[in-house]
């Protein structure tokens, strides 16, 4: 028996992520538990090699695209079939449980949004009075230790690396509640001052903990605010800019998650629409700070001046007349009324 049957229950378990209700064969204990409702998408194992009739490219992972569903697999791990109503995992043999569950609920999880027409964005989002800002940015520009920074300081997170973005009937997108934890690579827990016994690792295969979060997560869909894309740079301060135009809608489509599928997904044209009407709603800010250089606690204090500073044009009903430029180079900070939503 492998670990993923060892998990199975004879009533699936009920849980709620990105605004949809999911039933699972599986344990999933990162995501919150629900007790009403029915199933949007059920997890369940079954055969899903059986279903492929040809000779797999050499790849570590990779996604064929079959109709109206899609087939995920990576090597030694598992493989899913996923038609934006239901998974179906098929662990392979000797599998580590965290690495079938880190797939899972990431990039399989992803490409459900994708098929029900959520835009999942790889950033992290906190609660900051009361509006969601979302950071994102490549991986290793500080997106997560910036929300746990904030976390820290009283501020509620409401999705951790994804932030699921679903668009209401008057095309305003709001960040949907994702995962009540945070993933985190032990130099960000030092980074935090974070004492990481206890906490466990996601899996044998990968040495970033996963830190639950039984306060401060907040459970509520939230209209997103703002943007905030991390750029690493050498030397120099923390810079924050606006993007406006192409540069602003370049940077949302860049950093949605796992982008390099949509193509495959057939989306491309339905994502170039979300993504230019997420540009339109939403202020998007350039954060430029220095690499392999300690400046969080620096970087948590110029985000939240600039923020406080932003959400007053925002709020308003003339929010495109005006925005703020910040740039903090250590000592002096200093601010120009230049910035556009664009």
């Amino acid at each position: 028996m492998n670990q993923c049957e060892s998990m199975v229950g004879y009533e699936p378990y009920q849980y709620t992520v990105y605004g949809l209700n999911i039933d699972s064969e599986i344990m999933l204990p990162e995501l919150m538990i629900r007790s009403v409702g029915a199933a949007d998408v059920q997890v369940v194992l079954g055969d899903v090699m059986k279903q492929i009739d040809h000779k797999l490219p050499d790849f570590e992972c990779y996604l064929l695209p079959a109709g109206d569903k899609a087939l995920f697999i990576t090597k030694g791990v598992a493989s899913y079939c996923i038609t934006g109503k239901q998974i179906t995992v098929e662990p392979f043999l000797q599998a580590d449980l965290g690495m079938v569950k880190l797939y899972l609920l990431g990039t399989v999880m992803g490409i459900v949004l994708q098929q029900r027409g959520l835009m999942p964005m790889h950033g992290s989002t906190a609660v900051i009075n009361g509006q969601a800002v979302l950071f994102t940015g490549l991986s290793g520009a500080g997106k997560s230790t910036m929300a746990a920074a904030l976390h820290q300081r009283g501020f509620d997170l409401l999705a951790d690396d994804v932030s699921a973005l679903r668009c209401d009937e008057n095309g305003v997108f709001w960040v949907q509640p994702g995962y009540p934890q945070q993933k985190l690579w032990p130099q960000s827990t030092n980074l935090l001052g974070m004492d990481t016994n206890g906490f466990r690792v996601v899996s044998t295969q990968w040495e970033k903990y996963a830190i639950p979060l039984p306060k401060g997560f907040y459970k509520m869909p939230l209209p997103l605010a703002a943007v905030y894309v991390f750029v690493l740079a050498e030397g120099g301060g923390i810079a924050i800019r606006p993007l406006t135009g192409t540069l602003k809608m370049m940077a949302i489509m860049q950093n949605i998650y796992r982008v390099e599928l949509i193509a495959a997904l057939g989306l491309t044209v339905q994502h170039f629409e979300k993504c230019a009407a997420i540009s339109k709603q939403s202020a998007v800010f350039q954060l430029t700070r220095p690499k392999n250089v300690d400046t969080l606690n620096q970087l948590v204090e110029t985000v939240l001046r600039h923020f406080a500073e932003c959400s007053k044009c925002i709020n308003k009903e003339e929010k495109d007349e005006e925005k703020y430029q910040f740039r903090d180079g250590g000592s002096t900070s200093q601010r120009t009324n230049s910035c556009r939503h664009g």
